[in-house]
């Protein structure tokens, strides 16, 4: 609780009145009124990878939560989510009119790595600040400028990480890898060619597949002739089941490691739980059986207001960029909301608990700096499915 010293009454006039001499001090942004505030997000609620708004349905059940316990001080949130079916050139005019018709204050929790980057430069340009892109892409975590707050690490890092995993844990020598040939899988690849250089494993072949791309048999048919002996799959949920799926047929037993964004339920329930067994996974979060009170309350407004869902990694990183960016209002308190308070109040945020993350510290940008200083969720954990759930997985270095 904080305790404020009593201000004379003197000095409390000369405070208004100053306050009163600079009108444009005491206003509100664009979005902003003294009973709402209007945030915006671009999801693919249809389409080929629509598994993924559950982001925005993560995103939108604390928001509901917060609206129906008052708002934050005083003022409502009106979450406005349009589906750009995860296609770059209907982000591109989604967004502008977010910016130029609907004034938008802020862009939060928005999906894909192509998408955001198409529209990342626009954004920025018009000084609105972007919390907690579903992307990992170097463009939009490199970028610099301090109105992007990245939810996770850049997809390169991940990249150079899982080559570590496949020497250290699946004993590898040699890879194949299985990418989404879009910013995200390119990003992986350019961090996976770092990693072989670092740790001195070879790559026989990498097969690209298109974001629209389902059937990846003529992929997998290849790099099981290439010799390799384990596989790095930088893919999403479906396309990783259907390699999965592929992969037994073709009785091919090499080890995998999955990215974190292809960690979902939906990936044995189409594949089959034999298929996808000991199938490692990178991943960002708690899992949804911790204990902690804050995985608990998201899963019950998760099934409070999203009842058909099961609970999935993806729906947390919604959560992750609607929980700080309302927290940061919350430290505004009642006074005008402006961006540039906003994005001061962010980098102020540090050992901050009180979300699904365990812990929240962002740093603040100095000239020169990229965005990957404003990382929301700076650290990688990994799982294994077995027995039909997903379980934790300690790499040798995490000891």
């Amino acid at each position: 609780m904080q305790h404020h010293r009593k201000v004379p009454w003197t000095a409390a006039a000369v405070a208004l009145a100053s306050f009163a001499a600079t009108p444009l001090a005491a206003q509100n942004d664009v979005g902003v009124t003294d009973k709402d505030i209007l945030i915006c997000s671009y999801q693919p609620m249809t389409g080929s990878v629509s598994s993924y708004f559950r982001m925005g349905k993560g995103a939108d059940s604390w928001i509901k939560h917060v609206n129906e316990n008052g708002g934050i001080n005083g003022r409502k949130i009106d979450f406005k989510m349009v589906d750009d079916k995860y296609e770059p050139p209907r982000t591109a005019d989604i967004v502008k009119r977010f910016v130029e018709r609907d004034k938008c204050f802020a862009i939060v929790a928005p999906l894909g790595s192509a998408p955001t980057s198409a529209v990342i430069d626009y954004i920025v340009e018009n000084k609105v600040p972007l919390i907690g892109a579903g992307t990992g892409a170097d463009k939009n975590v490199y970028i610099k400028s301090r109105y992007v707050f990245p939810l996770y690490a850049p997809y390169d890092l991940e990249g150079t990480e899982l080559v570590r995993f496949a020497k250290e844990v699946l004993k590898a020598k040699k890879i194949a890898v299985l990418y989404q040939n879009d910013p995200s899988g390119k990003s992986h690849l350019q961090g996976i060619e770092v990693g072989l250089k670092k740790y001195g494993l070879e790559m026989p072949v990498a097969e690209g597949y298109q974001p629209k791309e389902i059937d990846v048999s003529a992929q997998v048919i290849k790099m099981k002739d290439s010799g390799a002996d384990a596989v790095i799959c930088s893919c999403a949920p479906e396309p990783a089941a259907k390699f999965y799926t592929e992969r037994q047929k073709l009785g091919w037993k090499v080890p995998v490691v999955n990215v974190f964004f292809g960690k979902s339920p939906k990936v044995p329930e189409l594949a089959g739980k034999e298929a996808v067994e000991g199938v490692y996974f990178a991943t960002i979060f708690r899992e949804w059986d911790d204990p902690a009170p804050q995985i608990q309350q998201a899963k019950a407004l998760l099934k409070k207001y999203y009842p058909e869902e099961d609970p999935d990694a993806v729906h947390l990183w919604g959560f992750t960029g609607v929980q700080v960016f309302t927290e940061a209002l919350e430290r505004m308190g009642k006074g005008p909301i402006t961006r540039e308070r906003l994005i001061e109040t962010l980098e102020g945020i540090k050992d901050w608990k009180n979300s699904v993350v365990p812990n929240v510290s962002i740093g603040k940008m100095e000239p020169g700096d990229s965005a990957i200083k404003h990382l929301l969720v700076p650290g990688m954990s990994y799982v294994v499915y077995k027995g039909g759930s997903f379980q934790g997985f300690k790499a040798p270095w995490q000891n």
